[in-house]
């Protein structure tokens, strides 16, 4: 049984003549979390526009069981959530409140089902005190946490983040990766996220690395971090990741390890 949620084949997007992507090819795995990584150019950001229906390519793109063309893209963006990287463009209402009620009201849900729904999502991202403010009078990170909210309250079945929470602050960073969790825990949902941060790759099931349209790397957190290639490509490797391979050299350390914790109980028992 096919396990993926999304799969492309021989797909093809080309931008002023020059290509984004050429005869490219991907699959993402049902209740998967997927961080996708590069430098500039390669191709992310275009990546989840094409998903979103927003930019056409050629190609077969299947999302949620639905070939991506006119005929359905309005099934499939009901099954999917996009959250680009400046908050400012996902609201439309005139408080925190509306934005999170705009997708439940095209749904047809009744006014009484909307406000318990707003409220209990509210709470849990901890931003139930705001209801009432316009979001221009909110924080940066109040501001994405509000955008992922708003994506998830009507339980899509994939949620792409695309740089959506780098402006988030540690704490409420910890928190949407706590709910983000529990989403793909209870309810499958899948996750892909396009981040600059390889800090935030630790919490991922897969890391894909594309470069001018292609993938180059793709792996477990192990597999990609296990030697210094991606630091050879020019990213900075998270803090843990870096002691890892240093200790490594020094065979203090027999791996690489995820967790501040594990290595320090590795190293003192």
């Amino acid at each position: 049984m096919d396990k993926s949620i999304i799969k492309i084949r021989s797909m093809s997007f080309k931008y002023a003549d020059k290509y984004i992507f050429k005869d490219f090819d991907m699959d993402i795995d049902t209740n998967s979390f997927v961080c996708i990584i590069g430098r500039n150019a390669s191709g992310k950001s275009t990546l989840v526009k094409i998903l979103g229906g927003l930019c056409k390519a050629s190609g077969y793109i299947n999302v949620d069981g639905y070939l991506l063309n006119d005929t359905y893209i309005k099934k499939i963006r009901r099954s999917l959530a996009i959250c680009f990287d400046d908050a400012d463009r996902h609201f439309i209402g005139d408080t925190v409140f509306d934005d999170l009620a705009f997708s439940l009201e095209n749904l047809g849900y009744f006014p009484k089902e909307i406000e318990n729904m707003v409220n209990n999502i509210a709470k849990k991202f901890k931003i139930d005190d705001i209801l009432d403010m316009p979001a221009e009078k909110i924080n940066d990170s109040e501001k994405e946490k509000v955008m992922i909210a708003s994506s998830l309250i009507f339980n899509p079945k994939i949620l792409l983040l695309d740089e959506s929470i780098h402006k988030l602050t540690p704490n409420d960073k910890k928190l949407v990766f706590k709910i983000l969790d529990e989403y793909k825990r209870k309810e499958k949902l899948t996750i892909i996220l396009i981040t600059h941060d390889l800090e935030d790759t630790l919490k991922a099931d897969r890391i894909i690395v594309l470069d001018k349209g292609n993938i180059v790397l793709d792996g477990t957190c192990e597999e990609i971090y296990k030697d210094d290639t991606l630091e050879k490509m020019g990213f900075n490797l998270p803090f843990i990741v870096k002691l890892s391979h240093n200790l490594m050299l020094y065979d203090v350390l027999d791996k690489v390890y995820f967790d501040d914790v594990e290595v320090m109980k590795k190293l003192w028992g």
